[in-house]
């Protein structure tokens, strides 16, 4: 052969090879890995403890004592100082630390600044983002939460929803959301997740959780499920005191732990601690320096548990954080020092609020924390190795999810004026949480209503800051033209067992009335507690008075089994309410408002009127409750159950925002579009229908990653038409030579 030719075909084989291996890829992950080892090898031991430190600065007190601290909400100067000097891992934000999104984005951006001082590590920004019940940006998307969301049945909306908190939270430069729960709903009384957990069925619960984590990793968030091994089946709230959960290993890989191993099967990277005592996984002790008396080990600080368990048995690879250090399941048997060393000799990585520090002064104390640790480091307690592999854990975790790579020019206000509580959220919000409502009981088909002309409506509430939002939902009826001008509302809240003669007075002018109860465990079950006694009394007085009653069952939804005079009951998986006024809502005929608030309330009251279809159904079983308990064997309702029935009115609202017309990330590719840097920078904010851009009407190409390298298809053919090429240029000059 030829020796240019044999030259041409090798160059051939070469590029195909090339193409086909990612050496590009390779060497990046080469030259990663070695940041990391670089940084882990620049830090110093107290460095590295820091940096496995996760810090809550919830209020801060520029002088005096933490007596005199005000909500943390802008940097300051002992903070900035404080930052610079300690090199922290991560720190928390709560509700009192993001107000509204400029102030937010401000403060995010100053966190950051303060750390990355000199070469300082970028911090792990997180905050308890679940939606639902709990919820912390003042002027994001609240969402319906997890059980709400497991109601639909449709695992599809757990992306969305996952999507929606994770464009919200990376548009403010929070990097880390430490949700979802993964707990299954198993104890009727448990006191601390209820509509926090996705249900009673833990592959599903597992499947939810994941789809969640998915959408949230879309815009880079890292999601973190919790609580490990699981809290689902306690009756203790570990925030007060250590629960303990009795139950054999094999039982809890079938229940309670499921949810994990799906997790870790579709690639979390980060995973939060109980602080229970689970007997049958680590029934060993530890002496306290604190009480001076042996104590057991929850799971935070069980080697057992957490290594031998999580890491090794179940292969988790990513972060270990514990819950909060500052709870009493920890802090009433523990020292702080001894606590932490006791979690990272289990395994934790990270530990989340090792001591609340609140001013100044409060530094003399966690400096002495500090010391302790470094301490049990240098005289062996905690093997040097076992910090390392915590750092490296978490620093290849920040390097995975870009945050070693903060650039602040990246966030912009714009971006997140355009996407925290954007209407495409709230839309989307808004038709999740209507698919969720759970229709449980309707007799003589009552649901959907239609009302007469003239009709007179009594919306009765609990809690004042419920009224406004059912008053919410029937502004939107009427806006969809469900509800006759002619028609009149009224609202009133009960607060006690008796029927007073104000609200007999009402209840005798009305035609209908719609009922909010809020009964969340045992003891305000079977009519003992005002919370089910009066939404009782009230049922029973309107049957017998003639006139139609609606429970909207807004807590766990066992009480959906009581009021037996009711027409219609539903379980609409939320109570969280708003600051609004009634008054103001009904003068302005107010449907939407730009602070955050719960959706779950406008949504009953939509899916009676029938502005959406009644689709839900119930994601966890409802046992029966008699003898002031419930049994442990028979069902009122099984898990799948609801009664159907079609809207009356069709969704014209906003429906550009849909699910279906937002599956994709698309992107306008019109470089003169006015909107074009919002469709590249968040696909909230630009959205498209049939195909085209909705601001300039331009045919839009769905956005692909391509991962930081070629596709390697794409690379062969380039490779192999430019081979080719070479080859016939080299036999042309070959023929005109000859």
């Amino acid at each position: 052969m030829n020796r240019k030719l044999r030259i041409v075909c090798m160059f051939i084989l070469l590029s195909i090879l090339l193409s086909v291996f990612p050496f590009g890829a390779y060497a990046r992950q080469r030259s990663e890995d070695n940041q990391v080892e670089q940084l882990l090898a620049s830090m110093s031991t107290r460095e590295k403890i820091t940096q496995m430190m996760m810090l809550s600065i919830q209020r801060w007190a520029t002088s005096g004592s933490s007596a005199n601290a005000v909500a943390f909400t802008e940097m300051n100067s002992q903070v900035r100082k404080m930052l610079k000097e300690y090199r922290f891992g991560a720190v928390i934000l709560f509700a009192g630390n993001v107000v509204d999104t400029k102030q937010t984005l401000a403060l995010t951006k100053a966190l950051q600044s303060a750390a990355t001082w000199h070469g300082g590590i970028p911090l792990m920004i997180s905050i308890d983002q679940e939606g639902g019940s709990v919820y912390r940006l003042g002027q994001g998307t609240a969402l319906p939460g997890n059980m709400a969301l497991a109601a639909t049945g449709d695992i599809a909306y757990a992306q969305t929803v996952g999507g929606i908190l994770g464009s919200e939270l990376s548009s403010l430069g929070i990097n880390t959301n430490l949700a979802p729960v993964v707990d299954v709903n198993s104890n009727p009384n448990n006191p601390i997740i209820g509509l926090r957990s996705f249900g009673d069925d833990a592959e599903m619960v597992g499947e939810f959780a994941s789809a969640v984590i998915k959408g949230m990793a879309q815009y880079n968030v890292l999601g973190c499920v919790k609580h490990f091994p699981g809290h689902g089946d306690t009756e203790t709230d570990s925030h007060y005191r250590m629960p303990i959960v009795d139950k054999s290993k094999e039982e809890l890989l079938e229940n309670e732990l499921r949810p994990f191993s799906v997790a870790i099967e579709n690639g979390i990277e980060m995973i939060m601690t109980s602080h229970i005592f689970f007997p049958q996984l680590d029934d060993g002790t530890a002496f306290s320096q604190k009480t001076g008396n042996e104590e057991s080990l929850p799971a935070t600080l069980s080697q057992k548990i957490v290594t031998g368990l999580l890491k090794e048995e179940l292969g988790f690879e990513g972060v270990v954080i514990s819950d909060a250090m500052n709870m009493a399941g920890i802090t009433d048997k523990w020292d702080s020092v001894q606590a932490i060393v006791l979690a990272v000799n289990a395994g934790v990585d990270m530990i989340c609020m090792p001591y609340e520090i609140s001013c100044p002064y409060d530094l003399q104390r966690f400096d002495a924390i500090l010391d302790g640790v470094e301490e049990a480091v240098n005289d062996g307690t905690i093997r040097v190795e076992r910090i390392d592999d915590a750092v490296r854990s978490i620093l290849t975790l920040k390097e995975k999810r870009g945050i070693l790579d903060y650039d602040s020019a990246e966030y912009t206000l714009k971006r997140a004026l355009s996407t925290v509580g954007s209407d495409r959220n709230r839309s989307l919000e808004r038709e999740i949480a209507a698919a969720a409502v759970t229709v449980v009981k309707n007799k003589n088909d009552i649901l959907p209503l239609r009302l007469e002309e003239n009709a007179n409506v009594l919306m009765l509430c609990p809690y004042n800051n419920e009224c406004a939002l059912m008053l919410m939902g029937w502004n939107r009826a009427k806006k969809a033209g469900l509800i006759p001008d002619s028609a009149n509302v009224d609202y009133y809240r009960y607060n006690g067992e008796e029927l007073t003669d104000e609200l007999k007075s009402k209840i005798d002018a009305a035609d209908i009335l719609f009922v909010i109860t809020e009964v969340s465990g045992a003891e305000r079950m079977g009519y003992t507690h005002w919370l089910s006694a009066a939404p009782n009394h009230i049922t029973e007085y309107a049957a017998q008075n003639q006139k139609k009653s609606i429970i909207l069952s807004a807590d766990k939804p066992y009480d959906v089994q009581l009021y037996p005079y009711a027409d219609a009951i539903l379980a609409i998986y939320g109570c969280k309410g708003t600051t609004l006024d009634p008054k103001w809502v009904l003068e302005r005929g107010l449907s939407e408002y730009d602070a955050a608030y719960g959706p779950n309330i406008p949504a009953g009251i939509e899916v009676a009127f029938g502005v959406f279809g009644a689709t839900g159904t119930l994601p966890l079983d409802i046992p029966v409750f008699e003898d002031g308990r419930f049994s442990k064997t028979d069902l009122i309702y099984k898990r799948g159950y609801g009664i159907t029935y079609d809207a009356i009115h069709y969704h014209s609202y906003d429906d550009k925002y849909s699910r279906d017309h937002l599956s994709h990330w698309h992107e306008c590719t019109q470089t003169d579009c006015p909107d074009r840097e919002n469709s590249i920078l968040d696909a909230a904010a630009h959205v498209y229908r049939d195909g085209c851009c909705e601001v300039c009407g331009y045919k839009l190409t769905e956005k692909k990653s391509t991962h930081g390298w070629v596709n390697p298809v794409a690379a062969i053919g380039a490779v192999t038409l430019f081979g080719a090429y070479k080859f016939a240029s080299c036999i042309l000059k070959k023929k005109q030579r000859s």
